[in-house]
């Protein structure tokens, strides 16, 4: 029963971890492909005093902010008294070899186990 139960387990995680990326794939069959947008009617009686340009109105602000730092208007915020997160102090290669060494453990595991419940063999 256990044998079954850690094959099952197994086919599991391989079949999750092999083939789970498939399933959230979200590839188009024309990336390059753009949307169509319906032209609405009223939008060329615009005359060309109302239209702003992003740049131009984006250009002002800056140029307001500017002055007003140099005037001395703004002030940075100060920086906030937050501890930094501990480090558990393991380079990534003593991470990599910890979880192959637990991924070891397990099968070894799961071997000597089955190799009990065997009847008539011997490890």
């Amino acid at each position: 029963m256990l044998n079954k139960f850690a094959s099952l387990v197994l086919v599991i995680a391989l079949v999750s971890t092999l083939g789970g990326s498939l399933a959230f794939a979200n590839s188009s069959t024309k990336p390059d492909a753009k949307r169509k947008v319906a032209d609405v009617p009223g939008e060329t009686e615009i005359s060309d005093k109302n239209k702003v340009q992003p740049n131009e109105k984006l250009n002002a602000e800056m140029v307001k902010l500017v002055a007003d730092a140099k005037a001395g208007k703004i002030v940075p915020a100060e920086r906030p008294q937050i501890q930094p997160a501990k480090s558990n102090n393991l380079s990534k290669g003593k991470k990599i070899a910890i979880g192959v060494a637990i991924v070891i453990a397990v099968v070894a595991v799961t071997v000597i186990v089955a190799g009990k419940n065997t009847p008539g063999r011997v490890l």
